[in-house]
Order: structure tokens, then C-alpha cells, then sequence
């Protein structure tokens, strides 16, 4: 082995476990984590609130094709918008607990784990297990209901419209 070749692997082991070490190999939740806490597991994105109005805590939220200012190869991806569509497949995830986001800012949206979301109870139930999407019961934006497409209810609602309650967001996407 050349000095070279010496010098590159010892660099890539050096930065290597760095990265180990500092937790930023890590893809999925909190590094250095202990399970102890809800929010160490969640999968977080940080998107662009193009609604119309200010998103609150626990809201669905679906991917924006179509709002002012979305243009593909630029802006494609990162803007968000809700919706009354029942079973969206364009489902990102749900704001973050605790948060609002004013329209045209950036918002912290979880894709993956545990969170507190509003659902439609009443006309759209969720029960303990059951498969979650956005609902088309009501009309009210950003807000799930019994389907698909947005994760697994971790409670049963109420049985009220306007419940939160705590499901596993894990968006498939998909018909």
C-alpha cells in the first residue's frame, strides 16, 4: 500500500467515526437517543406552508402541486398545503406538536413516528390499529379520519369530531 492509499483510508476511518461517534450517521430519529421520549423516534422534514393560512399543531398536511409559487425542479416537494380529500396519496405527514406555522414559512413536519393529530371522528371513526389517511368527512382541512395512506391509530378516537389523539405517521403514498 502507497502513502497514498494510506492516507485516504486513514482519512475515511477518521471521518467515519466521527460521524459514528458525533451520531451523525444516523438517518431515522434522534441521535444519542434513549427511547425515553416520544419525539427521539420521529422522522422530522422541514417544508414550506403554502395553505393560505396558518397551520396549527397536530394538522394533516399533503403535498402542494398546484399553489402559487410551486414550479417543478425548483419548488416541487417542499411546499405544502391541506386538504378535504378523503385518503390523499399526496399525504406528507403531520406539524409538529406544539407549533403553529404561518402562512408562506417554513414548518417542521414529521414523516415518521409517533404524533398528536386532529381527526374526524364522528363521520370518519379511527380505532385502536386501524389504518389512518386524511378524511373527506367534513369540511374541515387537515385533518385524518378512518382510511389509508397517512399511518396506524395508536388510540381509538372519541367518537367527536375534533379528537386528538396519538397514531404512528408513517405516509405510504401510494393507490
Amino acid at each position: 500500500m502507497n502513502k497514498m492509499s494510506k492516507f485516504l483510508t486513514s482519512s475515511l476511518l477518521g471521518v467515519s467515526l466521527v460521524f459514528a461517534l458525533t451520531g451523525l450517521a444516523f438517518a431515522w430519529g434522534n441521535p444519542g437517543g434513549d427511547g425515553s421520549s416520544y419525539n427521539q423516534i420521529q422522522e422530522k422534514i422541514v417544508v414550506f406552508n403554502n395553505s393560505g393560512g396558518t397551520l396549527v399543531s397536530g394538522q394533516v398536511v399533503v403535498l402542494d402541486r398546484t399553489g402559487t409559487g410551486v414550479t417543478a425542479g425548483t419548488t416541487l416537494g417542499a411546499y405544502v398545503t391541506t386538504t378535504t380529500s378523503a385518503d390523499s396519496i399526496e399525504v406528507v405527514g403531520v406539524l409538529d406538536r406544539g407549533t403553529t406555522c404561518p402562512n408562506q414559512t417554513p414548518c417542521t413536519v414529521i414523516t415518521k413516528g409517533p404524533a398528536e393529530v386532529w381527526c374526524q371522528d364522528t363521520g370518519d371513526a379511527v380505532s385502536t390499529g386501524s389504518a389512518v389517511g386524511t378524511t373527506g368527512s367534513g369540511s374541515i382541512a387537515g385533518r385524518c379520519g378512518g382510511g389509508s395512506k397517512l399511518g396506524t391509530a395508536l388510540e381509538a378516537g372519541s367518537g367527536s369530531d375534533g379528537d386528538l389523539i396519538w397514531i404512528w405517521v408513517n405516509p405510504t403514498n401510494g393507490d
